[in-house]
C-alpha cells in the first residue's frame, strides 16, 4: 500500500512540475508572439506611414489643381475656342485625377468618395457652363463663367474633399 501512495505522490508531482513548466513555456511563447506582432505593426507603420504621408500630400495638390480658380488659370488657352477649351479642361481634370487614382489605397473610403465627387463637380461645372455659351464664345468666356458659378456656392467640393483629407492626415498623426 504504502509502494502506491508513494507512486502516486511521485505521479502527482510529476503531473505538477510538468504543469508548471507548460503553463511557465505557453506564457514565453504569448510573450514572444506578442513581442513579435509589435515588431511586425512597427515596421509596417514605418514602411507605410512616408506612402500614407505622400498620397494625403498629393490628394490634396491634386484637389488644388482641380479647383476651377486654378484649373481655368493653369490651362487658359486665351485664342480658343470655348469648345476647345472645354475638351481642354475636362481632358485635364481626367489626366489629373487618373495619375492619382493610386493614391486610394492610403486614403479612407470617406475620403477617396469625397475626392471622386470633387472631381465629378468639376466635371459638371465645366459642362453646366460651357451649356450656356454660345458656338462662338471664347475660352476666356467659358473660364468667367466657370468661375461665376463656381462662386455663387459657399464652399466648392473640392475644398470639403480638402478638409476631410486634412482631417484624416491630423487623426492619423496623432
Amino acid at each position: 500500500m504504502e509502494t502506491w501512495i508513494v507512486l502516486f505522490a511521485f505521479l502527482f508531482v510529476s503531473i505538477a512540475v510538468v504543469a508548471v513548466v507548460y503553463l511557465f513555456l505557453k506564457r514565453q511563447h504569448d510573450n514572444d508572439i506578442w513581442r513579435m506582432q509589435s515588431q511586425l505593426k512597427e515596421q509596417k507603420q514605418s514602411f507605410y506611414l512616408p506612402s500614407k504621408l505622400e498620397a494625403y500630400q498629393r490628394l490634396i495638390l491634386l484637389l488644388e489643381r482641380l479647383h476651377p480658380a486654378h484649373l481655368t488659370l493653369r490651362v487658359l488657352q486665351v485664342q480658343a475656342t470655348a469648345k476647345m477649351q472645354q475638351t481642354v479642361l475636362l481632358q485635364t481634370v481626367r489626366d489629373e485625377f487618373e495619375h492619382n487614382i493610386a493614391q486610394q489605397l492610403f486614403v479612407s473610403e470617406q475620403a477617396w468618395k469625397a475626392l471622386v465627387q470633387s472631381k465629378e463637380e468639376v466635371i459638371r461645372v465645366i459642362n453646366m457652363a460651357a451649356s450656356t455659351l454660345d458656338a462662338n464664345a471664347s475660352a476666356t468666356d467659358l473660364s468667367a463663367k466657370i468661375l461665376e458659378i463656381t462662386a455663387q456656392l459657399p464652399q466648392f467640393p473640392t475644398e470639403i474633399g480638402a478638409a476631410i483629407l486634412r482631417e484624416e492626415f491630423r487623426a492619423m498623426s496623432h
